[in-house]
């Protein structure tokens, strides 16, 4: 999985420094005002490349919880894996919001069995209290 997870960085990287350029070739058009519709391009592009950089991240966050998940895979429980892939995928999301993922997934769900899975995730973070009361993914960033 390494030789995979070295292509997407590879592949972030040069994304990144597609739009560094793209934002200067940008920038230099804008000011100028020599050349209005080319700006424009410069900005339709961005749009168009930034759509690359979504699932590209999705991916390395999917891939960051497999690596945690098979770290320790006999300490891994559903309800555990089903919030990982629901932050993963979703983003920040708050105990409730995490509760009706895993009855969505599982069929039922218990607040406290989730908030307790939350807790246990937070003390060997592999997620992190965020703004309010939202949890994020953490372990794609290690």
């Amino acid at each position: 999985m390494s030789g995979v997870e070295d292509n997407l960085k590879a592949l972030n990287e040069k994304l990144e420094r597609m739009m560094n350029r793209l934002d200067y070739l940008e920038a230099i058009l804008t000011e100028s005002r020599k050349y209005p519709e080319l700006a424009q391009l410069m900005g339709d592009l961005k749009v168009g490349a930034a759509l690359y950089g979504e699932p590209l991240k999705l991916i390395q966050r999917l891939l960051g919880v497999r690596r945690y998940l098979d770290k320790t895979p006999e300490s891994r429980d559903e309800v555990s894996r089903i919030i990982l892939n629901a932050l993963a995928m979703r983003g920040p999301m708050n105990i409730s919001q995490l509760t009706r993922e895993v009855a969505r997934e599982k069929g039922s769900s218990s607040r406290v069995t989730v908030r307790k899975r939350v807790r246990e995730l937070l003390e060997e973070e592999a997620i992190e209290k965020g703004e309010g009361h939202e949890y994020r993914l953490r372990v794609y960033e290690k």
